[in-house]
C-alpha cells in the first residue's frame, strides 16, 4: 500500500504535466460563399459570392476544452445579384483584411474531435469593385465606395471537428453596426476553412537515455 502511494505521489507531477494545454499555430486557408443582405442574422440575398481566404490560427488555451482562436487573414466577400427579366447580372467583389477572436469550446477533454466556436471579428475594407453585364455584355466596371469608414465589426458562429494536426471548420458571420438603430446592409458569409498546426514539441532521448524537452 506505502509503494502505491509513494508511486501515485511520484508520478503526480508527470500527470499534471501531460495536462497542461499547449499553445498552437498554422497556416489556415478555406472558400467563402458571400451576399450582402439588409435581413436578420445569417439571412441570405441573391446568388452567392465565392471568394478566397488565406491566412494564420493562432490558438491559445484557456482550459483543458476551451480556447481562444485569434486568426488574422484575407477574405473575399460581396454579393451576385441577377435580374432574369432584365437579362442583367451584378457582381459586388470585396477585399477585407480580418482578426477574428474567438472562443473555441472543445466536446472533449484531450482536445480532439467535435468543437464550437463563437465571438466577434474586426474587418478592415482594402478595395472593392462594381460590374454589372447585361446578355453576357460588360456594361459597367466601376471601383466599390464604402458609405461608412473602412472598419467593419461581425459576429460569428462555427462548427468544426480537429484531428492531429488538422483543424476543420465551417462559420457563418455576419456583419453589423455598432449603435446604429438604423437597419443597413450588411456582408454574411457561410465558409469552409481547413488549418494545418505545426506538431507539438516532442521530447527526444540523450545519449545515456534520459529524456528532454526540445
Amino acid at each position: 500500500m506505502r509503494s502505491l502511494t509513494a508511486l501515485l505521489v511520484c508520478s503526480l507531477p508527470v500527470l499534471l504535466h501531460a495536462q497542461v494545454p499547449v499553445s498552437r499555430n498554422g497556416p489556415k486557408v478555406g472558400i467563402g460563399m458571400a451576399t450582402i443582405t439588409s435581413g436578420g442574422f445569417l439571412s441570405w440575398s441573391g446568388l452567392p459570392k465565392f471568394g478566397p481566404i488565406a491566412g494564420w490560427s493562432f490558438e491559445v488555451p484557456v482550459t483543458n476544452q476551451v480556447s481562444a482562436l485569434i486568426e488574422p487573414m484575407y477574405i473575399g466577400k460581396g454579393s451576385v445579384t441577377q435580374n432574369a427579366a432584365l437579362k442583367t447580372r451584378s457582381s459586388v467583389s470585396l477585399s477585407y483584411l480580418e482578426l477574428p477572436l474567438l472562443l473555441k469550446l472543445s466536446t472533449n477533454p484531450d482536445p480532439q474531435g467535435v468543437f464550437l466556436s463563437a465571438g466577434i471579428i474586426y474587418g478592415y475594407f482594402l478595395r472593392g469593385r462594381v460590374k454589372t453585364w447585361q446578355d453576357g455584355k460588360l456594361l459597367t466596371d466601376y471601383p466599390y465606395s464604402t458609405t461608412t469608414n473602412n472598419s467593419q465589426w461581425s459576429a460569428a458562429l462555427g462548427l468544426g471537428s480537429e484531428k492531429g494536426n488538422w483543424m476543420w471548420e465551417v462559420r457563418g458571420q455576419n456583419s453589423f453596426r455598432l449603435f446604429s438603430p438604423f437597419l443597413t446592409s450588411r456582408n454574411v458569409v457561410f465558409s469552409a476553412q481547413v488549418a494545418w498546426r505545426f506538431p507539438k514539441e516532442k521530447k527526444k532521448k540523450k545519449e545515456d537515455g534520459t529524456e528532454e524537452d526540445k
